[in-house]
C-alpha cells in the first residue's frame, strides 16, 4: 500500500503527494544515460578506480578496527 505525505504550498492549503518522487527518479536516470559510455578505456579507468575507492575505505576501517565494507 503507498503511503502518502502532505506538503505545505505557500498558500498554506496541503498537497496530497505520492510517496515516489518520480521527478527525482527522472532526474537520476537521465544522468545515468548522459554517463553512459561503451569507450572501453573509460570502463577500464572507472573500475580502477571504484577498485581504489574501496580499498582505501576498506584500509581506513582496518585502522581504527572495523570491519571491511566491501570484499
Amino acid at each position: 500500500m503507498k503511503q502518502s505525505s502532505t506538503l505545505e504550498t505557500t498558500s498554506n492549503q496541503p498537497v496530497l503527494q505520492d510517496s515516489i518522487d518520480t521527478e527525482t527518479l527522472n532526474l537520476l536516470a537521465s544522468w545515468r544515460l548522459q554517463d553512459a559510455t561503451e569507450d572501453q578505456e573509460e570502463i577500464r579507468a572507472a573500475e580502477r578506480e571504484l577498485t581504489q575507492f574501496k580499498k582505501a575505505m576498506n584500509d581506513a576501517r582496518t585502522i581504527v578496527g572495523e570491519p571491511h565494507l566491501y570484499p
